[in-house]
């Protein structure tokens, strides 16, 4: 019975694979059968039909191939050639597609604190319009003297708002209110045209707001983002599990999707979904999910999306990072 070639193995961006990072590396690694290795020396990579084996890093184990320049949105496949040591020379191939890559921007930042002064018990709304499932926080710098940092919410796609409570300590003559937007490893900044004036010249008669009810009022546009409540973005886990507690609006439906990214030596990035499911929320909107990574190696870095569904509503996919203790 002759020897079987050896398997390629672990292949990365995976056979298949969709909405992949046009910057993710290519790799696979090498497994012998009965025996038989593969001749490292003979080993040629090809993208698309294009030979980058002189840019690749090819081992005995495995081989990797980073793009000099991000790869155009589409279908991709990759060639393998190589011989073994039996002299038999072999072709695998495989396809994966790569996604068309998020630019993160900001088309505006505005605030009610230009055209009058707010007077304290008054809210400040300051308003960003950008790329959809961000992380966006606002800074008002004051008289250029303290920067307060206010963390926004997406309260509809691209549409993330600010609610602040104005206090008697917050007087300000001359307000700087700066966005910072976050997406896919991209930091976009941009300031209001105008600055924002805080008690001082403000005038009477304003209605007063207690602080619960301005934490009412954020909370408000959408109930239905799921929120962790147990962990934040960069905490670290540990143990062969890690539990994710959350809240969204009453009953309703939370897809979970978590991934792990692991590194071999700074070279290959193998990326793999830990679990992708929908648990439910109870009548209060609270929901528990247990994640068991197959391999929790120190290092691993987990992402979390989160998406609620209730009717015909969904929310903006929330997104969370956590690293393996």
């Amino acid at each position: 019975m002759p020897a079987r070639a050896q398997q390629i193995t672990d292949p990365s961006p995976a056979q298949a694979a969709t909405n992949v990072e046009p910057t993710s590396p290519i790799s696979a690694s090498f497994r012998s059968q009965d025996g038989v290795s593969v001749r490292p020396e003979t080993v040629r990579v090809f993208l698309d039909g294009q030979d980058v084996t002189s840019q690749s890093v090819i081992t005995r184990d495995f081989f990797t191939y980073r793009p000099a320049q991000p790869l155009p949105p589409g279908r991709r496949e990759v060639l393998l050639e190589f011989t073994n040591t039996q002299g038999v020379t072999r072709r695998v191939t495989w396809s994966f597609t790569v996604g068309s890559p998020v630019r993160a921007s900001i088309d505006l930042v505005d605030h009610n604190a230009g055209s009058r002064p707010l007077a304290a018990g008054e809210i400040l709304l300051v308003t960003v319009k950008g790329t959809p499932s961000s992380r966006v926080t606002v800074y008002l710098i004051q008289d250029g003297r303290q920067v307060q940092t206010l963390p926004a919410q997406e309260v509809s796609s691209g549409t993330y708002v600010v609610n602040a409570l104005i206090e008697a300590k917050d007087t300000t003559r001359e307000g700087i209110v700066v966005a910072r937007l976050e997406n896919g490893g991209q930091v976009r900044f941009m300031t209001a045209e105008q600055p924002a004036r805080l008690i001082e010249g403000a005038t009477g008669g304003i209605q007063r707001l207690t602080t619960q009810e301005v934490s009412a009022t954020v909370s408000a546009p959408s109930p239905l983002l799921p929120q962790i409540t147990n962990l934040q973005d960069g905490d670290r886990v540990s143990g062969s599990s890690f539990t994710l507690q959350g809240t969204t609006a009453p009953n309703a439906s939370v897809r979970v999707n978590v991934t792990a990214s692991t590194s071999l030596g700074g070279i290959i990035s193998a990326q793999q979904t830990v679990t992708n499911q929908t648990v439910q929320a109870d009548a209060q909107g609270r929901f528990t999910i247990t994640v068991r990574p197959p391999i929790p190696a120190s290092g691993t870095v987990y992402q979390v999306n989160l998406t609620a569904t209730s009717g015909n509503q969904t929310s903006p996919t929330v997104t969370l990072r956590l690293t393996q203790q």
